[in-house]
């Protein structure tokens, strides 16, 4: 079973855009095996610049997402950070045990963390500068935001399986 035999791809895709909207997320879904539904929703300018720098994607964002999936598959929500000091949000979609699939987002930094600057400097073809400018943009979650958002992801999940 697949996502979309649950419902149709505009109901996945609307969720993202809200999880963006609502929350600052690089939203997205992802099916059972870690592929997006649909394309990128951008919380923040230096994601972007990390994922469109093929040294920064390559050193940080691949890295993180082939974990991320491995996460996944275990079946429970969780928050964990990139290398870039940002955090992924993943919510499991299952049905009758099975996982067909996760909702969330990263590009949030933890109230108690921060963006590692210097590591982004270090792994990927940004300028140092660039990084600097837009680490201060990248919106802050405390750990009651984070629960907030999970809690919004499975009341979604939840509908969807209704």
């Amino acid at each position: 079973m697949k996502l979309t035999d649950i419902k149709p791809l505009e109901y996945w895709v609307a969720l993202q855009e809200e999880l963006h909207t609502r929350f600052g997320l690089n939203a997205d879904v992802m099916d059972h095996e870690g592929k997006r539904l649909s394309g990128n929703t951008w919380g923040n300018d230096l994601c972007r610049a990390i994922r469109e720098d093929a040294k920064g994607f390559g050193a940080i964002c691949a890295p993180a997402g082939q974990a991320f999936t491995q996460m996944m598959q275990q079946g429970k929500p969780f928050a964990e950070e990139c290398d870039g000091g940002m955090m992924r949000i993943s919510v499991p979609v299952l049905k009758d045990g099975e996982l067909l699939g996760a909702v969330g987002g990263c590009g949030l930094v933890a109230e108690d963390g921060e963006v590692d600057e210097f590591s982004i400097d270090m792994m990927s073809g940004l300028d140092a500068e660039r990084i600097a400018e837009m680490a201060p943009k990248v919106h802050v979650a405390n750990e009651e935001k984070v629960k907030e958002i999970m809690v919004f992801i499975q009341g979604k999940i939840d509908e969807a399986l209704s």
